[in-house]
């Protein structure tokens, strides 16, 4: 085998390595990524109370969206009216009995509409049911 001279030598980056560690990097950064509900990037403005509590999120919660104009969306998916809202909370509440129901209003939207999520849960026997808002600081 023949010797290399200094002259001959040739560098170059091993690829090997280097795959590994952008791998690494991808699997690091898909593991640590947190990704969005469709709950939270529905466009709702949320009233905001002084008394506000922290509810605690449990998956046994279905969020109801409730828009400006009384559309109501569920998971993302828009309702097409009352009917399919009870529905989707009986479908809910036979996977599980101990369902709940959070209701995210938007400030602008008429009392009738909240009313109407919240007789859509009782009449499939769900009891527990929370409005969501903004906390304000108290003065």
């Amino acid at each position: 085998m023949k010797a290399l001279n200094r002259e001959q030598e040739e560098f170059g980056v091993a690829l090997a390595p280097l795959i590994d560690v952008v791998f690494q990097l991808l699997v690091f950064f898909l593991v640590s990524t947190s990704f969005i509900k469709p709950e939270k990037s529905i466009d709702i403005v949320l009233p905001t109370a002084e008394e506000a509590q922290q509810a605690p999120r449990e998956d046994s919660t279905v969020v109801v969206n409730v828009r400006e104009t009384g559309v109501l969306v569920v998971e993302g998916r828009v309702l097409t009216g009352y009917e399919e809202l009870v529905a989707r909370l009986e479908s809910a509440r036979k996977a599980n009995p101990e369902v709940s129901v959070v209701i995210r209003g938007d400030k602008k939207s008429l009392h009738e509409h909240i009313v109407r999520v919240m007789n859509a849960a009782l009449a499939v026997d769900i009891g527990e049911m929370s409005i969501a808002v903004f906390e304000t600081e108290p003065e």
